[in-house]
């Protein structure tokens, strides 16, 4: 992986995301806690899963960590990220900034070319973020440059450029911010942030999204959409040629790791997710090496606050209380997570070990969901969870929680939606009561789970089941909690 990423599932955060690799096709494994590096193959063809098709391959307008992942590989951005999270360059070979932190000046490598040939320069990152910013794309991720100086007023339909973005020469670029912003050295290395080329995308027009160009060690080939992404190797990457020759991601919609694990064994597959329920046999087996990969991330459920009976914090508590996230972990999950106890997961500044969180407490649970107005004599109406997820373990996530609830009188039906782009349009039309869904930070740092999901300036950028109860708020009333 050539920049963050974090995978993100429910109720717990993630401690390791276990995935097999034939052992002939690994170094031996160093002591712990080095994490295990697998060797490079040379040539051929390497296959991969993927959990759903991405929704868009155009980095202004990847909305999910499908598309990140074949993104990375197409597309490069000004830095980009180590295995420890440090920045690095990229595109851009060095950086500084002013001593107020408001003027970033990046001096970008010489001779980088995009698959269709042509050289790289200062105009392309210009028109990259630019085109990122512009209201016509939508991006719902553009305020990760609000801080640039012209930024709202080039949304606002007021300017036609952005003041805060310049090209100084062919090879040197500059961005202004408007007030100081320690992460943003951190947003650039964001697969949404990556070059593209002004001809193609014009080019193309919508068709980008499903036919990219970039400058990346791959470059795309074709897209089968509930099958397969083909890339090949970039003979012309500033880096070098891959060792690869393509790379393959096998699609298996909704998450089924149990079909990944079942592909892998045929052979049809160099690596695989493990099912929790092959865990603890394909740990022990000595067949296979398990490469482990710690992760910042979240799996959750959400509640649409404008529709009842979640619009009463009561009633959202009560489920809280109601699920012994303790117990899934363990029996279902495989021990693979950490019970969530706030926001923030371990590793991520900020993070605070002391707080409790909501533990098992059906009681608890039944005493709050009378106060919400929902006694023994007054039932709650059905409630409808929404997914796009697919595999067993996801279908057995459902049948706990659906049975937790059951206890304090709530009846969970499964609003099993078709595919991930499917169920983000429900989410942003309103349409579920409740969803099970993923997140994982952007970059490392707490300001992205923070800022994105809590404050009022990023509300539209939300599903609205999250961003309901935000949007009846002034700026200033969240800024001064988040403050």
């Amino acid at each position: 992986m050539k920049r963050f990423l974090m995978l993100v599932l429910l109720l717990a955060f993630i401690i390791d995301s276990p995935a097999c690799t034939r052992r002939d096709e690994a170094e031996k494994p160093r002591e712990q806690p080095t994490p295990i590096t697998l060797e490079q193959p040379r040539g051929g063809i390497y296959r991969r899963p993927l959990g759903n098709d991405p929704t868009s391959l155009d980095p202004a307008r990847i909305t999910d960590y499908y598309a990140v992942t074949v993104a990375n590989q197409v597309f490069d951005g000004l830095v980009e990220f180590d295995a420890h999270l440090n920045v690095l360059p990229a595109l851009a070979q060095s950086w500084s900034a002013s001593r107020d932190g408001l003027v970033w000046t990046f001096h970008l490598r010489q001779g980088v070319q995009f698959h269709n040939g042509r050289e790289l320069v200062a105009g392309d990152v210009v028109y990259s973020l630019s085109r990122f910013l512009d209201p016509a794309i939508g991006s719902s991720r553009s305020w990760f440059l609000e801080k640039v100086q012209g930024a709202a007023e080039f949304q606002a339909g007021k300017t036609k450029e952005i003041e805060g973005i310049r090209a100084v020469d062919r090879y040197t670029l500059q961005i202004m911010l408007s007030e100081p912003f320690s992460p943003f050295i951190s947003m650039l290395g964001l697969p949404h942030l990556s070059v593209v080329p002004r001809e193609e995308v014009e080019r193309s027009g919508p068709d980008f999204a499903t036919a990219p160009v970039g400058t990346g060690p791959f470059r795309f080939v074709r897209w089968k959409r509930g099958h397969e992404i083909i890339l090949a190797s970039n003979e012309r990457y500033f880096r070098g040629r891959p060792p690869l020759d393509r790379v393959k991601f096998v699609i298996f919609p909704g998450e089924a790791r149990s079909a990944m694990l079942e592909a892998f064994e045929r052979g049809e597959l160099e690596e695989t997710l493990i099912p929790p329920n092959r865990r603890k046999e394909l740990l022990e087996s000595s067949h296979y090496k398990v490469v482990r990969k710690p992760t910042l991330s979240l799996l959750l459920l959400g509640f649409n606050l404008e529709r009842p009976p979640f619009d009463k914090l009561e009633v959202r508590q009560a489920l809280n209380y109601a699920i012994d996230k303790v117990r899934i972990n363990r029996e279902i999950r495989g021990d693979m997570f950490v019970v969530a106890r706030g926001i923030l997961p371990p590793g991520m500044p900020g993070y605070n070990p002391e707080v409790q969180g909501y533990d098992y407490n059906p009681g608890r649970a039944r005493e709050l969901m009378a106060q919400g107005g929902h006694s023994e004599k007054k039932e709650v109406a059905p409630v409808a969870l929404a997914t796009s997820a697919k595999s067993a373990v996801a279908r057995q996530d459902y049948e706990v929680v659906r049975q937790y609830l059951a206890s304090i009188d709530v009846q969970l039906d499964l609003q099993a939606l078709e595919d991930w782009p499917t169920f983000q349009r429900a989410l942003q039309r309103g349409e579920s009561q409740i969803f099970r869904y993923a997140w994982y930070a952007d970059y490392p740092d707490a300001d992205n789970f923070l800022y994105f999901l809590f404050h009022s300036a990023t509300c539209q950028a939300l599903p609205r089941g999250r961003a309901a109860h935000l949007e009846r708020c002034t700026r200033g009333d969240v800024a001064a909690l988040y403050v």
